[in-house]
């Protein structure tokens, strides 16, 4: 199976192609903004570096989030677009579940993506060593998410990464944190989407909280007549 894997959704843009679970090409780079004017062009590059066109690809992976807004809609808006027209199915990964993969589980053992989502709070999620959804992507503070996190290991060991890692406190004795990128890598959103679902349409973003930009308050304005 050929999978293009796509992520803008935290300060990186990254692109790979996939084969059977084997790298062709890939691409990235770390940046706050700029997403949608560095894809496009990435993914060209990648495709020509693997040798192959849009056609070939068996499906597309594409990360929904939780993450920046903006970043989100760039490669879910990209895919989309291929999704249109191609009829090339694409599959929704979370920005979580791709960190997860930066990582092997220890025997037993579980993983905890944590990612710092600035004003107070982190979005985390837990899984397992098969990498299984045992708590889904969540916003809470950093507290607050420890002590879900606590609550659903149950004793087992876990291993913890992500920009918000550090963001909880005093972790269990059992908890380690490896030195792993804090960044997702597209191969992973590739090689996950191959092994996802498909569900019908395009994936749908992943918000799990409001926007941190908000418009303008129109309070105090007054409507002029021209009569």
């Amino acid at each position: 199976m050929l999978v293009l894997g796509l992520d803008t959704a935290l300060q990186r843009c990254s692109v790979a192609i996939a084969r059977d679970g084997a790298v062709l090409a890939q691409g990235g780079i770390d940046m706050e903004r700029g997403h949608a004017e560095h894809l496009a062009p990435m993914v060209k590059a990648v495709l020509e570096d693997a040798q192959v066109s849009v056609a070939d690809l068996d499906r597309i992976g594409v990360v929904v989030g939780p993450g920046g807004f903006t970043g989100v809609r760039v490669a879910l808006s990209f895919a989309r677009g291929l999704v249109i027209g191609t009829d090339i199915p694409a599959v929704g990964v979370t920005s979580l579940a791709a960190l997860a993969g930066n990582v092997c589980a220890p025997p037993s053992g579980l993983i905890a993506p944590v990612i710092d989502a600035r004003r107070g709070q982190v979005y985390a999620a837990l899984y397992g060593e098969g990498g299984e959804p045992l708590v889904p992507p969540f916003v809470a503070t950093p507290k607050e998410a420890l002590q879900n996190l606590v609550n659903k290991a149950g004793g087992h060991s876990v291993t913890v990464l992500g920009s918000g890692a550090g963001l909880l406190g005093d972790r269990p004795l059992s908890w380690s944190a490896p030195d792993a990128p804090d960044q997702i890598d597209a191969v992973i959103v590739a090689r996950l989407a191959a092994q996802g679902r498909l569900s019908p349409g395009a994936p749908r973003p992943l918000y799990l909280r409001a926007p941190d930009a908000k418009p303008p308050r129109r309070e105090g304005l007054k409507v002029v007549s021209g009569d």
